[in-house]
């Protein structure tokens, strides 16, 4: 039986950090009224009225399955009989510097304080399209809407939906992105979604549908299942959620990246759905995001899109993006994509969703801590 490594890395700068609790002074002094948009089931009361977990689904299986996840090993299998189209590898050599406005500071502060991951001048182009900076071809939305493949499809492909399994039998949802790599099996996504900051535990099992829709009924490029998983060592030991609430440094650095098998053929995802460009620059000039909310009053049957011309910064406690949406959980890693390509919405992932309160939500931005967590992950 394959042996799935589960790890939280050390980032530079927080190697050799103990797990510690923050006292009650300063958890006072850190409380952000927030929530993670992931969903954990089951979880917090406050989740209770919200929807049954989905099932997680096979590609083999155009019906969604009415069991709990297969105790088996599976495979990916083939989205298609023909061969893919074989995508370039990236070249991270691009200028960014006119991806947008370059964020005061270094490190970046939110009123609260807490440093956010460092600017890294590094873009990785997406596998195909024209990204156009300040390009928001979809201006302002705030009340999420139904995105339609006609809007972007490159979005469709490269956007999925996570199912995450936990010791004890827990299950969760949560969305991701194909990012493009020589590798071809990289999905960017939060932390939280993997390292669950209410359990303290790491998932056992991960599966990426691309393109998903129907609660699994239509899944055109197959599932696939997760090789290997990493979260940055801060936000394991430093960010918590209670009682409805997140708090802990660790929030500043809520992404993860997730490495993902071969089909049985050998081919990756990225030859079937392409890869979105990576932005380690910090730099944006708005940005829009895709992906599946699951609470009420969505289902997470069909991706959802909010975008703004002009984000905020750290108006939500953490050292994060912002912008006015009103979406649920299951949204959570969802890429921010900036300088978005209007004819088929390539651009370049720069953010990733990690918290909601009210009609605000926020991204967690990457850096240099980001790409060496990269690296490592690539490196197992």
């Amino acid at each position: 039986m394959r042996k799935r490594q589960h790890r939280v890395s050390a980032l530079p700068g927080s190697i050799g950090m103990r797990r510690r609790l923050l006292r009650a002074t300063s958890v006072a002094a850190a409380l952000a009224v927030s929530l993670s948009g992931c969903i954990f089931l089951p979880s917090l009361a406050s989740w209770s009225s919200g929807p049954p977990a989905p099932p997680i689904p096979t590609a083999s299986d155009p019906i969604p399955p009415t069991s709990e996840p297969p105790s088996i090993e599976p495979t990916p299998v083939d989205p298609t009989p023909t061969d893919p189209t074989p995508t370039e590898p990236p070249s991270p050599t691009q200028d960014p510097g006119a991806l947008g406005e370059v964020r005061d500071g270094n490190p970046l502060e939110s009123g609260s304080g807490v440093s956010t991951d460092t600017p890294y001048d590094l873009v990785i182009p997406p596998s195909s399209g024209n990204p156009e900076p300040g390009s928001v071809p979809l201006g302002n939305v705030s009340d999420a809407r139904e995105f339609s493949e006609s809007e972007g499809s490159f979005v469709t492909q490269t956007t999925g939906r996570l199912y995450m399994t936990w010791p004890g039998d827990r299950h969760g949802t949560c969305s991701g992105t194909v990012v493009n790599s020589d590798e071809g099996n990289i999905v960017l996504t939060a932390a939280h979604c993997l390292y669950s900051p209410i359990y303290r535990e790491m998932a056992e099992r991960v599966q990426f549908v691309p393109a998903e829709a129907g609660n699994g009924s239509h899944a055109p490029y197959g599932t696939w299942e997760g090789d290997r998983w990493i979260v940055p060592s801060i936000f394991a030991d430093t960010a918590y959620e209670e009682d409805g609430s997140s708090y802990g440094e660790g929030w500043a650095y809520d992404y993860a990246w997730i490495r993902l098998h071969a089909s049985s053929s050998g081919a990756n995802v990225q030859e079937y759905t392409g890869g979105q460009g990576v932005n380690f620059t910090q730099q944006f000039d708005g940005a829009q995001f895709v992906g599946y909310p699951t609470n009420e009053p969505f289902d997470g049957s069909r991706q959802r899109v909010c975008s703004s011309t002009q984000l905020g910064f750290g108006d939500m406690h953490w050292p994060h993006l912002t912008m006015s949406c009103t979406i649920s959980p299951g949204i959570s890693g969802s890429g921010w994509v900036t300088a978005v390509d209007p004819d088929t919405g390539a651009g370049y992932v720069g953010a990733v969703f990690s918290t909601l309160v009210s009609d605000t939500v926020s991204g967690s931005m990457l850096g240099r801590n980001s790409y060496d967590l990269l690296q490592e992950l690539l490196a197992m």
